[in-house]
């Protein structure tokens, strides 16, 4: 099931709130929420729906085990098995095949390659039930002895599929509470709309541009490059407008998730493009990868390195994935010893023209180097002028024109342009809480209006990040 489908939107997401807010007690909204989460998972796959409650049983076990042991040795012991079974359930289902592909490349052997089905999302929810286990051994999280709490933790619907990821910890405490305020059903309606808006009105439609541009039978370096960049604002508006939709699916359950982006197409470099760029998968490396291996203190090159070549690991099963987080790895390198620097030590203006141009730079580049899963080398190649037709032709320029209003769209608006706006109206006209809230509801019913229609005409448009 999919956020961006007529069916969740008024079937699915309607009997859930009828069901939900028509009882009052903690425990039966709990279990309604469980419940609609499972049906909402196992809507594609049921099957996989009891992989993810066995997870969350193992996950349960372990921290159950930790908690009771006083031995520092023992609950070493249950955290590293914890892991390691997390781990090997997301390898066997991810990585075998990529293995199996490897092994025969490098060694010229022709093991069948086992085609294993994937179950959607599963790179989350491991992850999430991961970190609960580790937070119990640090001590930074009590013990949950309620096996449906943590299953709902697990497996609440809205950030299931493809985040934002969620530490247990941030939600413990609403995990009890399961009382919702009006106002914060209002937000969280609003920020659903704004977020359904960024998939199906800019995400899709970048989506088919970038889709012409490399359709052209004759390459060009100006129809890569422009492909390219229209590949990174529909990840953009794609990713972000899930983050959103899940964000504004919490708030209507009474559920606060953290924010996943901050306009990362705003950033100066590429470090702070990673403070701002899926913000939850970020803080997760650096606290359970990065920070155990020394962090600054102890070997950083080597655990800069070794963060990023799981990173790009983490996003797919195909090396051009592991070469995009190694080009980030040398990037976030490069600048920690030279060049952010040297940003700070010449003229502030051309310090920062050269910041802009870098980022744009590195960030196209680099997603298209996420892009082409097949023939890599060839295709980014083709960005450099090795093996095209020429610079640009009429064909290229054409269909470059015909997506000028999207480009210029998709850019103001991946930049903090609208709080900009907002901020200025504000200081100049007083506007009271309840205009506030009833231009919110405007845009909130405009937004999904137009939206609907979108649903409605276009053919099914799965969110990028299902496949991670």
């Amino acid at each position: 099931m999919v956020f961006s489908h007529p069916f969740f939107v008024y079937a699915f997401l309607a009997v859930l709130f009828a069901a939900f807010f028509a009882v009052k007690g903690n425990a039966v909204r709990r279990g309604i929420l469980i419940a609609f989460s499972l049906v909402f998972y196992g809507w594609g796959e049921p099957v996989y729906v009891f992989l993810m409650i066995l997870t969350v049983g193992f996950d349960y076990l372990f921290g159950r085990l930790i908690d009771v042991y006083r031995d520092p040795k023992m609950k070493k012991l249950w955290m590293v098995l914890s892991v390691a079974v997390s781990l090997a359930i997301l390898g066997f289902f991810k990585y075998t095949g990529f293995a199996v592909e490897t092994v025969n490349a490098l060694i010229g052997t022709s093991i069948p390659v086992p085609k294993i089905v994937m179950p959607i999302g599963i790179s989350f929810f491991i992850f999430q039930a991961m970190s609960y286990v580790i937070d119990v051994y640090r001590g930074d999280t009590p013990v949950q002895k309620s096996f449906t709490r943590l299953l709902l933790y697990v497996s609440l619907f809205p950030q299931l599929i493809a985040g934002p990821i969620v530490r247990y910890k941030d939600i413990e405490d609403q995990l009890d509470d399961m009382s919702v305020r009006p106002f914060e059903i209002n937000d969280g309606i609003y920020r659903f709309a704004v977020g359904a808006a960024k998939k199906l009105l800019i995400a899709d439609t970048c989506f088919a541009a970038a889709e012409s541009f490399y359709a052209l039978t004759d390459v060009t370096v100006m129809g890569r490059w422009i492909g390219a960049v229209f590949f990174a604002l529909q990840i953009y508006y794609d990713f972000s407008g899930y983050s959103d939709m899940a964000i504004g699916l919490g708030k209507m359950f009474g559920f606060k998730f953290n924010e996943n982006f901050n306009y990362p197409y705003a950033s100066r470099s590429a470090t702070e493009f990673w403070r701002r760029w899926h913000i939850s998968l970020g803080t997760f490396f650096r606290d359970y990868v990065y920070i155990p291996l020394g962090g600054n203190r102890r070997c950083h090159i080597r655990n800069i390195v070794v963060v990023w070549f799981l990173t790009g690991l983490w996003h797919g099963a195909s090396w051009n994935f592991v070469l995009w987080g190694l080009f980030y790895g040398v990037l976030l390198i490069f600048e920690k010893k030279f060049f952010l620097g040297f940003m700070e030590r010449i003229n502030p203006v051309v310090s920062e023209i050269i910041s802009r141009v870098y980022v744009a730079f590195i960030t196209v580049f680099g997603f298209a180097l996420f892009y082409f899963t097949d023939d890599t080398a060839k295709s980014i190649g083709y960005l450099f002028g090795i093996g095209v037709d020429g610079f640009s032709d009429i064909f290229a320029r054409s269909l470059f024109m015909g997506n000028l209003n999207l480009l210029i769209a998709g850019i103001l608006f991946s930049l903090p342009t609208v709080p900009f706006i907002v901020k200025l109206f504000r200081s100049r006209f007083k506007v009271s809480y309840e205009a506030r809230r009833y231009v919110m509801t405007a845009v909130s019913i405009a937004l999904l209006l137009l939206s609907t229609v979108r649903m409605i005409g276009d053919t099914y448009s799965p969110f990028l990040y299902w496949n991670f």
